[in-house]
């Protein structure tokens, strides 16, 4: 929930989004989740192992923090991710993990959804950002922007829509599935926008389209798994070709996608950012600035004049690692990525689904990351959820095989996970 919507501050101090509840907050649950570690009965050599590649990521995280300049305190940057690390890790060494990142991301979005409506209905001066001058006011709801409303509108998207595809297995009647209606109808709304085209997440459509496509084609391979790798391998060369075909038509994939969404090729002035943050990232190449040292004051009076509002990322995930962390970062999070998708697709031979929910998500991510900076942003409702499908544990964890495996714990009565 807190990394879906605004920070603690801004809901206890009546709009002001900095002070110190929301660290102290994050603290504590950062200590009850080493608590709840502690006491599960897991072989940590052997996770840690598996994910050798997120935890040599963190390590180069933290120590970036050595040689960032312009801040007073840079290590507190790195205290949000470390908690992101932490919760995922609760969630992944659950008994059942696909039930539990299931459970959690319904929980969440049965809150802050219907209060986005409440707050962009009823509260405008907390739901919305207004416009300067004549147009549309942007619908933030919960969130701070309609990025992240949308990127929120796509967890309770899939979560419903796996519900009621879980339900239909079961031999429920969808008719009957009020609630999951009820809010794909509220997500609807929100990812609508009051109508405007700029007032809308074109991105956050676009991917949820991409995982809701991803998660039905893989569905094709549940008696074939091991034919997983060569479709990812065959997608990924179509996309090369028809990218190469595309300039000899002096038109790119990016522009095609854009003027389908209304956008511009720019898409909305990004192209600009990105290539300044190139150009001054070039300054530091090999180990960036460090975590949290790019976007500082003394950054804006380098960017091109046509950036004008002192933009807080890249808008695009692999350049703010870049600029932050290097190439080493960049390299690190190549490790990250490949080890994660290749993880995904080796559980799809014990646990289809899991293996299915992990892959639609990781490749979502990956696109998003495109046009979005979410790696490796603390406390970004999608660097949360890429640790919690990035991170795998299960063969480790004790009496995990035969509740994930054969069963699925989420449709049993009583059924309860720890990290409730």
């Amino acid at each position: 929930m807190r990394c879906g919507s605004r920070g603690v501050d801004y809901w206890l101090g009546g709009g002001e989004d900095a002070g110190r509840w929301d660290p102290i907050c994050i603290l504590v649950l950062i200590v009850f989740g080493i608590l709840v570690l502690t006491r599960r009965r897991c072989q940590w050599g052997a996770i840690f192992n598996h994910n050798s590649g997120l935890v040599v990521f963190y390590a180069y995280l933290v120590i970036s923090t050595l040689w960032v300049e312009d801040m007073d305190n840079p290590f507190m940057k790195v205290f949000r991710p470390v908690g992101d690390a932490l919760m995922a890790l609760m969630v992944t060494t659950e008994k059942n993990p696909r039930a539990a990142i299931l459970g959690m991301c319904r929980r969440g979005v049965i809150l802050l959804i219907p209060m986005s409506v409440v707050l962009i209905r009823y509260f405008n001066d907390l739901g919305c950002l207004h416009a300067k001058h004549d147009g549309f006011d942007i619908w933030t709801g919960v969130t701070t922007h309609k990025n992240p409303l949308g990127q929120l509108c796509i967890v309770s998207t899939l979560v419903f829509i796996w519900h009621l595809m879980e339900a239909r297995k079961n031999g429920r009647r969808l008719s009957r599935e009020y609630m999951a209606w009820i809010y794909l109808i509220f997500t609807v709304y929100l990812f609508n926008g009051g109508g405007s085209a700029d007032s809308r997440s074109s991105t956050a459509f676009l991917c949820l389209l991409i995982s809701l496509g991803m998660f039905v084609a893989l569905g094709r391979f549940r008696e074939r798994p091991e034919r997983v790798v060569s479709f990812i391998f065959r997608g990924g060369v179509a996309l090369v070709v028809l990218s190469l075909v595309l300039q000899f038509f002096d038109t790119s994939l990016q522009a095609l996608i854009a003027q389908t969404q209304g956008k511009d090729a720019t898409l909305s002035d990004r192209t600009y950012i990105w290539q300044d943050v190139i150009r001054i990232g070039m300054q530091h190449p090999i180990l960036g600035t460090g975590y949290g040292g790019f976007w500082v004051p003394s950054v804006y009076p380098k960017l091109s004049p046509v950036i004008d509002n002192h933009p807080m990322e890249a808008h695009n995930g692999y350049l703010e690692t870049f600029a932050n962390l290097g190439f080493v970062g960049c390299i690190l999070l190549a490790w990250v990525i490949i080890q994660s998708i290749r993880s995904a697709t080796k559980v799809m031979h014990e646990n289809f689904e899991y293996g299915r929910l992990r892959l639609a998500l990781l490749f979502m991510v990956l696109v998003m990351n495109y046009s979005e900076a979410t790696f490796p942003v603390g406390n970004h409702l999608w660097w949360f959820c890429f640790l919690v499908v990035a991170i795998y544990a299960e063969p480790w964890i004790q009496g995990a095989a035969e509740q994930a495996i054969k069963s699925d714990p989420e449709n049993e009565p009583g059924y309860k996970t720890e990290t409730t």
